[in-house]
């Protein structure tokens, strides 16, 4: 029987910690697994989530961080652990703040013994848990996000480039074969993209499986977050929005600062220059200053296909769509 272990990264989620774990444990005891180690590597949280751990659960291989490790590295140290320590043959990514279906541990346990993924990373989707057709974490193909169901046709599983870190499941031959996620380059974002995009280039498989599923609570502020930073500029109320988005370019835990976009162009690159870098952030926050200029009407559409091109559902489209007009007036 294949040793598998589920990797959480967790920082200051409490409540939403003790929740996905509560939901592991008990999937776990109603099959009666006896195969799957939860390995929980927590950054440095001061909210009372170690204590909760500790004290809710203690058969938790619980690693603790000093605030610094950031995804990728809590993700490398997890992956350590789970090889070195426990000797898995899979090892599984979860976030801690989705909702995992009521029979993942089942279709888990059924994909890792099948005995088939030694050069194959499967990953699952996540929908939002209000409107349960929108896809909202899931892979790409083509440098384009999947976002419905539409996108599988009459397919349970599709291939892809790459995936999301929410929810994936990697065989220990494909760490094995090209190492850890790049923990240098990409501290937070990005990390998951980077090594799985990687280990298709290095001849492994990638698939993403519409049965493997958990949700979410994908708030507005998280679509505006995601969006490029010229839509958030052109959506922003007032001058403090406009400094944050600014502010996002040298920010960690901005999707678009300057070291995770400037490094996803050049995957594959073993070294970026460092003016790189300088040349990206002063060409980004020329653009979103310059769409000041552009015309309106273009904006406003480019947004809406935007919009659309993300599934968005028509209630959270026309509350974006009221801002773009509330903010022309």
């Amino acid at each position: 029987m294949p040793q598998i272990s589920t990797i959480i990264p967790v920082r200051n989620r409490k409540e939403l910690t003790q929740h996905i774990l509560s939901q592991i444990h008990e999937q776990i005891a109603r099959t009666d697994t006896k195969n799957i180690s939860v390995i929980i590597i927590d950054d440095g949280s001061t909210d009372g989530t170690l204590d909760m751990i500790k004290n809710q659960f203690a058969d938790v291989h619980l690693i603790e961080g000093n605030g610094s490790l950031w995804w990728t590295g809590a993700i490398c140290l997890g992956m350590k652990y789970a090889i070195e320590k426990l000797e898995s043959d899979y090892i599984v990514w979860l976030n801690d703040d989705i909702s995992l279906a009521e029979d993942f541990i089942i279709k888990l346990c059924d994909i890792c013994e099948s005995g088939e993924l030694s050069n194959e990373i499967i990953g699952g989707i996540i929908r939002d848990q209000t409107y349960k057709d929108w896809i909202v974490f899931s892979g790409m193909v083509n440098k384009k996000l999947i976002r419905s169901m539409d996108d599988f046709g009459t397919a349970a599983a599709i291939k892809v480039d790459t995936l999301n870190g929410n929810l994936a499941i990697i065989p220990r031959g494909v760490v094995d074969k090209i190492g850890l996620p790049d923990l240098n380059r990409f501290r937070h974002y990005g990390g998951d993209f980077e090594f799985i995009f990687r280990a298709k280039n290095a001849g492994c498989k990638v698939i993403l499986s519409s049965s493997i599923q958990a949700t979410t609570d994908y708030q507005v502020s998280d679509l505006i977050r995601y969006m490029p930073p010229w839509m958030q500029w052109h959506l922003a109320h007032n001058l403090a929005q406009r400094k944050e988005i600014l502010q996002g370019f040298t920010n960690l835990k901005s999707h678009y600062n300057i070291w995770h976009m400037v490094n996803i162009n050049h995957c594959g690159v073993s070294h970026v220059p460092l003016w790189k870098y300088s040349v990206f952030y002063i060409r980004q926050v020329l653009k979103v200053i310059a769409s000041d200029f552009w015309s309106i009407q273009k904006k406003e559409m480019d947004i809406r296909d935007y919009l659309k091109l993300q599934n968005v559902p028509q209630e959270i489209e026309e509350y974006i769509n009221s801002q773009i007009i509330n903010r022309g007036k």
